[in-house]
């Protein structure tokens, strides 16, 4: 490949791919630090683009996205902020509060999960992933995905309960 064939490789998987990754880093690292980790991990796959799989390269990529994340997490972090955008809005001016309200609960709940069970949550349910490609992602057993996402769920069920 090119050079020239290799910056326009990268750079459309960049445009294709920037924003999912950028929620994809607020999940695990929270907004306060997705915004750079993500400038890192785009250089680190610039710097390595070529090497990786071109069959894997949204895996490979998510990786990297998560392994700058996990490099700026304290070791322990307190809740996350979280960015959860809510579903359509009722015009009705009680029902707003309400659902934004409701929306904060979750986001908040969401924010108190240990990164390894939210960062599975939102793998399979924000970004619809299969159980094989969490595992991929992440680089563990299927039966462990499974395991984390019920936690996941039964801890965040208590937690919205309570």
């Amino acid at each position: 490949m090119t050079t020239s064939s290799t910056t326009t490789g990268f750079e459309d998987f960049y445009r294709s791919r920037a924003a999912q990754l950028y929620r994809y880093a607020t999940v695990v690292a929270g907004r306060g630090q997705a915004e750079d980790a993500c400038q890192e991990a785009w250089l680190r796959m610039w710097r390595a683009w070529g090497s990786a799989d071109d069959a894997r390269l949204d895996a490979w990529a998510r990786r990297v996205v998560r392994n700058c994340c996990l490099d700026r997490l304290p070791k322990r972090p307190d809740p996350l902020e979280w960015d959860v955008d809510g579903p359509a809005l009722d015009p009705q001016p009680d029902d707003l509060v309400v659902r934004r309200e409701e929306v904060a609960a979750v986001s908040r709940c969401l924010g108190r999960l240990p990164v390894h069970l939210r960062e599975v949550l939102w793998l399979r349910e924000m970004a619809e992933m299969s159980y094989a490609e969490i595992a991929g992602t992440l680089g563990i057993p299927i039966g462990t995905v499974m395991s984390r996402l019920h936690s996941a769920r039964r801890k965040l069920a208590r937690k919205l309960a309570g």
